[in-house]
Parts: C-alpha cells; structure tokens; sequence
C-alpha cells in the first residue's frame, strides 16, 4: 500500500517521507493503527482497521495531523479541505473518504486503502531497473485518471450548483495503482471549489497558483493567470510523457530553470530526442501540452476519448487485467516460502525520475533501447503482412545483444515456435524499435501467441532465487499438469508439464535457439547453421531437421543436444533474481514432447549445481547457519532421487538432526570443494521439504 502525503513536507520529489512502523497495532478512536506507512512535515499516513461489534473489521487509511502543528490553521484547514471535497466525489477512480474527525485535538482523514504502489514509485522502479512502462499501460493509467478529474470537474453541490473543481496537484504520486488494476486519483488537498455554500462557511478557496509540485503547474500557473480544468489536463499531458520515457519533462536544475520551461512549454525539443514516442501518441502530447489553454484539450474527457480512439486505431488492447499483471512485475514482492530467509534486496529506488542538469530540456534515451534508436525511422503500424515479405527482421531481448537480421521466413518461424514475446523488442528494415505486440503485421501471423491468457492462474507469485526450485517441486511432487508462464523484463517463457513432468519449454531467449547452443558446445559452426537453412526446402523448416538432412549432424546428436538444451533452459530462471510466475491447470503442450532422459528432481539438483556457487547459497543461509537441522534419519536414501554425484552423496550423509551447517562447513564435511556440496544438497533437501531449521520458540 502506498498513499503519497503531498501536502506535507516534501522530498526532492515532493513525496512524504517513509517511516518505520510503530510498536505494535494501538488504539486511535474508534480505530486501530496498524502500521505507519508514510510521515512529512505536517501529517502521519497509518495502515488502520476499523472495529466493530462481532469481531467487525474493515481495513482503511487514517492521515492525521503531527500533534506539533494540531493547532495550525493552516494546516487544518487544509485538511478540512480535501475531506470536503472529496467526500463530494464517489467514483471509482478517486480515493474515497469516509470519514473528517478530530480525537483528542488531531483532526484525521479516515480513507479508502488502496493495495498497490504510487504511480511515482513504479516509474522510479522501471528507471531503476531499466524497464520501460508498455506503451499501452501508461495510456491506459492517463485514461483512468481522466476518468476521475472528468467526474471532479463535473461535480455539482446538493442543489446541483457545479462546483467548478480543480485539482492543481496531478502528478505521479497523487495516482494510485492497484494490484488489481484499478487505478485512482487522490489528494484534492489543494484544489479550489466553488463551496461557499457550505454549511459551515470555513472553506477559503485559495487563489495562489503556486499550489501543487513545481514540476507539473501550467504556463498559466506559474504566470500567475486565472486557472481552469485545463491546467489539470496540462498535468496528465506532463505524466504521459514521463511515464513513457522516465525523463521529467520541464524540470531544470533550478525552481526558476524550471518555471521558465514550464512558461515556454517547448515540446518539441523533446520529441527530437524521444522520436521512438509513436506519431499518433505524439500528437496527443502536442494538444494535451499546449501552451495557450484554448489550444488545449479542453475537458478530462476529450483526452481520454483522443486516448481511446489511438489504442483502437493501433489495435491495442489493454485492461485493468494488463496493468496488474506489469505491476507484478515491476514490484515484485518476494516473501520467503516457509522459514527461508530472505535474499538481500537491493535499496529501494529513489523516488524521482531522471532529468538533465546541463540540459534541462533534453535528456539522453533509456538504456532499454539501442543507442542508435533514434536515427532510424518509424515503422508504420499498419504494415500488413505482404509490406514484410522481403523485409529484414531484428529482434531484442533485455540483456541480451541484438538478434538477426532474419528474413520473413525465419522470422515467422521464430513468432510460431514461441521464440518472440509481445513485450520484446522488433526492429523492421532498420526502424525504430518497437514492441513486438504493437507491429500488427507481425501480430497476425499468429493472433492466438499474442493474446491475454484466457483463464485465471491456478496460482501466481513473485519469484527470486531461493523460490524457483521450490516452485518446480510444488508442480513435480504435485503431480499438476498445465503450463507455468515465468516472465522477467521483456523474457518470457512457458514451460508445460505432464503429471508433474516438464515436457515442453517455450523460451524468447535468443541465446537458448538452437543454433546458438550448437555452436557454443563447439557442435557445429555458424556457417553451418547459415548453410542448413539455405538449403532447408521448407520455409519454416527446423534448425534441428535441416541439420540431419544436410548430413552436418546425425540425428542421434541431434536429439541429445535437443534433450540438453530443454534442460538448460528449464533451470535457466533458477539465476533469476526478480520474475513473476503463473500456473495454468490443464494447459497442453501445443506439440509432442522431447525426451529428456532425466528426471524432475535430477533436474532440480542439475539446476542447483548449475546456477548456485559458494557467495549465493552462503549469502541464502547466512541467518540459519547456526540454527540446528531438523532431517530424518533416513535422509541419504529420500535424496536418492536427485541423482548426486559422490561427493553429494558424502554431504548428504553428513546432514544428521541437531547438528549446524556451521559445525559442519568447520569439520572434514566442509573442506575443500565439500563446501559446495554440503551447501548445494542442504539447499535441495530444502527445497524439496527434506530439511527444516529449529528456530527458538517465541517469547
């Protein structure tokens, strides 16, 4: 849960500052403060539950103000504010109110919970690790909103007055996103209203155009003009743009560098360093970012209907669903299964998106994309497919150096093998890289490969390096049959089982093709794979047929290299520190399967080996290396499964009850390259619930 305190003191960002939680859950009213999730100058922001008769409970957000400034009007009236004028909005993409009250000298806010993360903090995630927002997602996150500011805009008092709302503080971390899609507009601590009508007659709309985070008031803001609904529409334009390229968007290294870039509102320069921003997106920047407001967009809903009318002519489809599922992703939360300690994790991501201090208008292009990106020309999204017959194909996958070029033929054997993901990246003759999903030509070519998944997960989760092998177990011991979806970035892979058995595995890996791992085990070199495929008289024939039938392999080779590359790349997401899994029951491979000639757990312990040395399984048991084990007596022979080698099968029978890792890694056990061993099986033991620790009893 993240809920931003704008109006408190800000960071560089203007985001209240995380605080630790409070000891244990205490009283508040007629509510329990749970946990304190963010704090700043002038109010606390509590994870709280509301109680009731008959154990009654309901979980909410209390923002209350710091008992310091209690009685600062300001302050309070500010308060008041935002609880007056969102209690007027019910919509589902405004945070709701519930309640404005005052215990024991501190007003509060009780407010809706909203279970996911600000759209700031996912946008400094993405610049963190390199991800870029889909383009689809931060249009679909702008129309949301507009759907919201268009109700605020609209809104009318009992006696269907308008009340003539405005937000004024439309930025990223006033926008809440969901883990189940939904996408909300909150903080209306600022905005001015037309209540002079109420009943109370307190509310004092403030007239200073300086309200608001610097980085996102319109021209007619910061020169002090009369302002409307338009200057929110400026705003979503600014967010659009900082979520599609993780640059902010008029922030200099001064208040007053900034303000000028705001007052001048060239976007124009922007787009010649972001050229791969779609024309189509491009021109509802250019409205939405207008600098005379008449120019503009003139209402919320105007925007999102130029929104709606540029995914249906681009033919992209995007839900709530979509959202979560890239929040998944980004966020990644990664609890340990069972009593594993947890990986170290990397700080969490500064709250600010990039910008260039020299430059203040022109910032350099995120690592995702190829440096030369942009001296290459758009590629027309509705190239159908007789425009690519003759065309040459790149393909890109995160971490990895570019794939190709590759003609029409390879590359439609590529889409039909499951070789390409949607999220990928695709190069047509040299133009700008796309998402492989947005070239409709390429989508055509198999529209049922680019589709959501049409069922839900039997289950999901994040995944990290110490909860991959117990994954695979829970499927193998299980005996589930269906399809396990791994994602990571832009790398995607499927990999189905039959009754627990791993038969199929999809994988958009270039580097896991075939040819490259024939020619990295020195099998065959690259211009026999090249000279295969000229000659392959199918145009989507094979890399493995067209081998046997040039006479470069024979084909008992050639189905033992198919059996070892199945093997490296189902354990190949063991080295994955961050993912995403789902499983989907009664999924069947869409073609036979490859014997493997191994078995599940020999595959577990072959990815143990593979993928864990010394510094990981050390850094995995670090916490528990003085707890005592917990084994049967008869563990060497449970473990004969996983198929150990000698010095393994050593380790295992000095895995006894009561002893430590540590006793063990200090005597004969641990000497040497028995170590590795004794770490490798105590990680497989654990993995596949053989091993436990005995922790002490609380309290």
């Amino acid at each position: 849960m993240t809920v931003s305190a704008s109006d408190d003191a800000p960071l560089a960002d203007g985001q209240a500052q995380p605080a630790a939680a409070p000891e244990g859950p205490r009283p508040f009213g007629k509510y329990e403060l749970v946990e304190l999730i963010g704090t700043g100058g002038m109010a606390e922001i509590y994870k709280a539950r509301s109680l009731g008769p008959d154990g009654f409970a309901k979980l909410l957000v209390v923002k209350k103000i710091l008992p310091e400034y209690a009685q600062n009007k300001a302050f309070i009236n500010m308060l008041i504010a935002e609880a007056k004028v969102t209690s007027l909005l019910e919509h589902p993409n405004i945070v709701q109110i519930f309640e404005l009250g005052e215990i024991a000298g501190q007003y509060y806010i009780a407010m809706e919970l909203v279970d996911g993360a600000d759209l700031l903090d996912v946008l400094a995630r993405c610049t963190r690790d390199k991800l870029r927002v889909p383009t689809e997602i931060a249009l679909f996150i702008v129309s949301e909103v507009c759907k919201g500011l268009a109700h605020a805009h609209a809104a009318t008092d009992a006696a269907g007055r308008a009340l003539n709302i405005i937000h004024r503080d439309v930025s990223p971390s006033n926008i809440l996103l969901g883990l189940n899609g939904a996408v909300k507009i909150m903080d209306f601590g600022v905005a001015t209203a037309d209540l002079a009508a109420a009943p109370d007659g307190t509310f004092d709309p403030t007239t200073s155009t300086f309200k608001g985070k610097l980085g996102y008031l319109s021209p007619e803001q910061v020169l002090g003009h009369p302002i409307d609904r338009r200057s929110d529409v400026f705003a979503l334009g600014i967010i659009l743009f900082e979520a599609l390229t993780l640059k902010r968007l008029f922030v200099g290294k001064t208040d007053i560098q900034t303000i000028v870039n705001i007052r001048e509102a060239n976007v124009e320069r922007k787009f010649k360093r972001h050229s791969y921003i779609p024309k189509g997106i491009r021109a509802i920047l250019q409205r939405a970012l207008a600098r005379d407001p008449t120019r503009r967009y003139q209402t919320a809903t105007d925007l999102q209907e130029a929104i709606l009318d540029y995914l249906f002519e681009s033919r992209l489809r995007v839900t709530g669903r979509s959202l979560a599922a890239f929040l998944r992703q980004v966020l990644h939360p990664a609890p340990p299964l069972g009593p594993s300690p947890p990986l170290a994790t990397d700080a969490p991501p500064p709250r600010e998106l990039e910008t260039d201090s020299d430059a203040p208008v022109e910032e350099e292009v995120l690592p995702a994309l190829p440096a030369d990106a942009h001296a290459r020309r758009q590629l027309p999204r509705d190239l159908r497919r007789v425009d690519l017959s003759r065309a040459s194909f790149h393909f890109r996958v995160d971490g990895e150096p570019a794939f190709g070029p590759l003609d029409f033929p390879r590359m439609s054997t590529l889409v039909a093998t499951r070789c390409v993901s949607p999220r990928e990246w695709v190069s047509v003759n040299g133009s700008d890289w796309l998402r492989t999903g947005e070239v409709q030509a390429i989508v055509d070519l198999h529209p049922a490969l680019f589709e959501e998944e049409p069922d839900r997960p039997l289950f999901d989760g994040p995944m990290n390096r110490h909860r991959t092998p117990r994954l695979l177990n829970r499927i193998w011991s299980g005996g589930l049959s269906g399809k396990l979806k791994l994602t990571r970035a832009t790398v995607q892979k499927e990999i189905y089982f039959d009754r627990g058995a791993p038969v199929l595995v999809h994988s958009n890996l270039k580097s896991e093709l075939l040819g490259a791992f024939l020619i990295e085990r020195g099998l065959v070199a690259p211009e026999d794979v090249d000279r295969a495929l000229m000659v392959a008289t199918e145009p989507r024939a094979l890399l493995g047929t067209a081998l046997v039938r040039s006479g470069l392999l024979p084909v008992d080779r050639v189905a033992t290299a198919l059996a070892e590359q199945f093997r490296d790349r189902l354990v190949e997401p063991f080295s994955w520190a961050t993912g995403w899994y789902e499983f989907f029951a009664g999924v069947m491979p869409p073609r036979p399967p490859i014997p493997l000639g191994a078995t599940p757990p020999e595959l577990l312990m072959y990815g143990i080996r593979t993928h864990y040395d010394l510094g990981c399984l050390r850094r995995i048991f670090d916490a528990y290396l003085d707890k005592p084990l917990v084994v049967p007596a008869d563990l060497a022979a449970r473990v004969t499964p996983l198929g150990l080698l000698e010095s393994e099968q050593a380790a295992a029978r000095a895995l006894r009850a009561d002893t430590t890792l540590s006793q063990l890694l200090a005597g004969p056990s641990g000497a040497g390259e028995g170590r590795l061993s004794l770490l490798r099986v105590a990680f497989a033991c654990f993995q596949t619930d053989h091993l436990a620790f005995r922790l002490p009893r609380p309290g």
